[in-house]
């Protein structure tokens, strides 16, 4: 199957699950053809339709390095999408890095673009949350409903908490209210569509179906809090403080003021966002309809808090509850600022990483967040070695500026003569054990052995210089995982890996020291 084939089947596929009807599909592949002004037809990689709510996306997927005609194309998306009377013109480019001005031309021309960051992203979402997924789409495309006219008012009450005046200006409310409508309005936000503050995990698809089993039995309890953040279109009004119980008394509450609100949430994908829950929430999609309607969860709301403070406090609660996916965990920690990564050896290591993940030979062969197939993880690559190299005693540091670019340019160099060499290896990480967690550490402690034998910067030619030998010389004679398992994955298994690709070496030059 070739390239441009495969992506149409994994754009099509994704818009399938989310309950999209889609033209092509498995069963049905002729290409929908749309009549332009004139009368002229012309097809379309992705026409895909909702009834309910009404909501059509035209799209155009690319999977090659280069469009021919870019502006011109991207234009006759638009012709395409208006003709169709379209909600969205959705534009998938895997390999193709955009320039500023062809992103300033999509946005002028209100075509969306999704990379392979954003195509495997929105694959997890549908692929964990089946039809569900259509609501965050929806969300994403930004396109309006005739739902979003309907709300919901409900009472609440609100909540003080003891801790620093700083705290104490943030408003919390207790409500409960039935998971069907949470499910229609609680956006996921993830770091993994680009904010630099969100803080969500990927939902674990395993764990929903468990879930969706318990809250089906009649005895179910599920007395745990969701955590969401209230938006702007929430609105908060104060009640009476005269209450009466059924007989028409007025009751005399221990506190004087006893703090009862009402809340109006629209319902509108991304009126609400959560914070913690996520699992239990979403485990209700594989209850029974009726049970999502009628089955009310208890809800602690917060208002009129960052997003950066919202990170903080989805950290706060899962840092001690259950164990967050490390590499999620490092790329929260992720920064732009040159400033910072500067003074944080560890910053600077997470910085250059998802930088070298940008492009060849890396490029998007790295797991920055918690989904995705690649086997070297964010983790695995910036620990305990690249933090060292880039930290104040490093050898990066010896011989580099400290600076990012500096970092990324030096150890692009070297992993683009080792991907060259190793050709085969590199583009079979399942395979062979080169272009993995392990691979990356043992290479990068050869690197550092031959910036102590060169005493200088990495050049192509130094790098060819000690990779070359490896290469013809490897004393295990194999780089395939299953037969090298007994050697490098136990717990010191780095070291030895690292000491015989030194011996190797050392066949040829005598005199390299590990």
């Amino acid at each position: 199957m070739d390239k441009g084939t495969e992506l149409n089947k994994r754009v099509w596929a994704l818009f399938e699950k989310a309950g999209f009807h889609t033209k092509p599909n498995k069963n049905e592949p002729t290409e929908h053809k749309i009549r332009l002004l004139g009368g002229v037809k012309k097809p379309v990689d992705l026409y895909a339709t909702l009834r309910t709510p009404r909501v059509v996306i035209v799209g155009s997927n690319k999977s090659g390095p280069k469009i021919h005609g870019f502006f011109d194309h991207v234009a006759g998306l638009a012709d395409l999408r208006d003709s169709a009377a379209a909600n969205v013109g959705l534009l998938v480019l895997t390999e193709r890095e955009l320039d500023r001005r062809e992103k300033s031309y999509l946005t002028r021309k209100r075509i969306h673009v999704w990379g392979e960051r954003e195509l495997s992203y929105y694959e997890a979402v549908a692929k964990a949350l089946g039809t569900f997924a259509k609501y965050e789409l929806i969300y994403s495309f930004g396109v309006p409903t005739q739902e979003q006219t309907l709300k919901a008012t409900l009472p609440a009450v609100k909540l003080e908490q003891p801790g620093r005046k700083s705290s104490r200006d943030v408003e919390l409310y207790a409500f409960s209210i039935p998971v069907d409508f949470l499910l229609k309005t609680c956006v996921i936000l993830r770091k993994a569509r680009g904010s630099a503050f969100a803080y969500q995990r990927m939902l674990t698809k395993k764990r929903l179906p468990r879930i969706g089993d318990f809250v089906d039995k009649p005895d179910a309890l599920l007395p745990t809090n969701i955590v969401v953040h209230l938006g702007s279109s929430v609105v908060v009004e104060k009640v009476h403080k005269t209450v009466k119980n059924a007989r028409g008394k007025v009751i005399d509450f221990w506190e004087t003021n006893h703090n009862l609100v009402a809340l109006t949430i629209p319902l509108r994908y991304g009126s609400l966002e959560i914070i913690d829950g996520q699992h239990r929430l979403f485990g209700f999609i594989y209850s029974k309809k009726k049970n999502r309607e009628s089955f009310r969860v208890v809800v602690v709301g917060i208002k009129d808090i960052s997003e950066e403070r919202r990170t903080k406090t989805f950290v706060a609660i899962n840092d001690k509850a259950r164990r967050v996916d490390p590499s999620l965990v490092a790329y929260l920690r992720h920064t732009d600022s040159e400033r910072i990564c500067k003074n944080h050896a560890d910053l600077m290591a997470i910085k250059v990483v998802v930088e070298l993940n940008k492009k060849p030979p890396f490029k998007n062969a790295i797991r920055l967040f918690d989904y995705g197939p690649q086997e070297i993880t964010l983790k695995g690559f910036y620990g305990y070695d690249l933090k060292g190299m880039v930290g104040p005693n490093g050898l990066l540091r010896k011989y580099y500026p400290n600076t990012s670019h500096a970092f990324v340019g030096a150890l692009r160099t070297y992993f683009t003569v080792l991907s060259e060499l190793f050709e085969k290896e590199w583009k079979e990480p399942k395979t062979y054990i080169i272009p993995t967690n392990r691979g990356i550490s043992a290479f990068l402690k050869l690197l550092k052995s031959i910036l102590k034998n060169e005493q200088a910067r990495i050049t192509k030619e130094t790098a060819r210089k000690y990779l070359q030998p490896v290469k013809e010389r490897w004393i295990k004679r194999t780089w395939v995982r299953s037969k090298l398992h007994t050697s490098y994955t136990a717990s010191q298994g780095w070291k030895q890996f690292h000491r015989d690709l030194v011996k190797t070496v050392k066949r040829k030059y005598t005199h390299f020291m590990e």
